[in-house]
């Protein structure tokens, strides 16, 4: 038996484990209707993306260019600017020079034996750690992208440890883009 119910919530768990389709609210104005993978995947805006999920999407300024005929997204870090180079077929090459917010979500943001490894777009960045939170089966570990502080989360059992250089590999198959006026999503 087919059967229609509306639920209305603010438990993300409770929405993303029931649900077929998901509707966020902001201020009585939909936001994103959608199935709740493609909201925690491809949030339509930065307030969905920083809504869903605990910790919440990771957002900080970068700006898209252009290196050997593939677009990346250069951001400020600690030691300097790093450069993400993003999953191929984005599109982004044609918008070199543009001011992005980047998205990343803590478990794109991992250790290299957490990685995924069946993404092709997995990049090590050297990153001064700045505090570490373990949480049982994983470990949180914040540090300073674009001005912003980013969560990432590791294995339970990697030796990570606050003022270490660590290297953290970054899934940019997960990265999402918005526009830091509209902050709608761009890709």
């Amino acid at each position: 038996v087919d059967i229609t119910a509306l639920d209305g919530t603010h438990d993300q768990v409770e929405a993303m484990t029931l649900a077929d389709r998901l509707i966020v609210v902001n201020a009585g104005v939909a936001e994103q209707i959608d199935t709740p993978m493609a909201i925690y995947d491809r949030p339509a805006n930065m307030f969905v993306a920083g809504f869903m999920g605990s910790p919440s999407m990771n957002l900080f300024p970068a700006k898209i260019a252009v290196e050997n005929g593939k677009a990346v997204a250069k951001a400020a870090a600690a030691a300097g600017e790093i450069t993400l180079p993003f999953a191929e077929g984005r599109g982004f090459e044609a918008q070199a020079g543009r001011d992005i917010v980047l998205g990343l979500r803590p478990e794109a943001i991992t250790d290299r034996d957490g990685a995924d490894r069946a993404s092709r777009a997995v990049h090590v960045v050297e990153i001064p750690v700045e505090i570490t939170e373990p949480a049982g089966s994983d470990t949180f570990v914040m540090a300073h992208l674009g001005g912003k502080e980013v969560t990432g989360r590791f294995r339970a059992d990697v030796d990570v440890r606050p003022g270490q250089v660590f290297p953290f590999a970054i899934n940019m198959e997960k990265a999402v883009a918005f526009d830091p006026k509209t902050e709608m999503r761009i890709a």
